[in-house]
């Protein structure tokens, strides 16, 4: 992910969620720095990450499906 593409607010939103500690007046390269440094040492479970993407993208379609089903039957 190529966090050197985000507006700056953005990036400080992602350091006060996180509670980053930076000195101040970093400029945007600095601060795009830390974030991307710390969001590649966030650990991930890829296999839980994995089931769950899966599981969520098939419970939005079915919803979309029985959404688009009851829509027919009203016409």
């Amino acid at each position: 992910v190529d966090l050197f593409q985000l507006q700056v607010n953005t990036l400080r939103r992602y350091k006060r969620h996180y509670k980053l500690q930076t000195r101040p007046g970093l400029n945007k390269a600095q601060l795009a720095e830390t974030v991307s440094r710390h969001f590649r040492n966030i650990p991930v479970n890829e296999k839980e990450t994995l089931a769950y993407f899966i599981y969520m993208v098939k419970n939005n379609k079915s919803r979309l499906d029985q959404k688009s089903e009851s829509s027919k039957q009203l016409e």
